[in-house]
């Protein structure tokens, strides 16, 4: 009962790469140093410092 079936790992990575293709990149502490407070304004409301808002980065 250890073998994972195929489809389902397929499937699964297909909804990965999806998620990934549709959330917007996301910005480092390094990034938000070379950036504007307009531009960082910007990026947050793009969705591009959800990471760094919620602790994961």
């Amino acid at each position: 009962m250890g073998t994972e079936d195929p489809m389902r790992g397929m499937l699964r990575d297909e909804i990965i790469k999806a998620i990934r293709d549709v959330r917007p990149v996301q910005y480092t502490r390094e990034d938000l140093a070379r950036m504007t407070r307009g531009q960082i304004n910007a990026a947050r409301k793009a969705g591009h410092l959800d990471d760094l808002l919620m602790g994961r980065n």
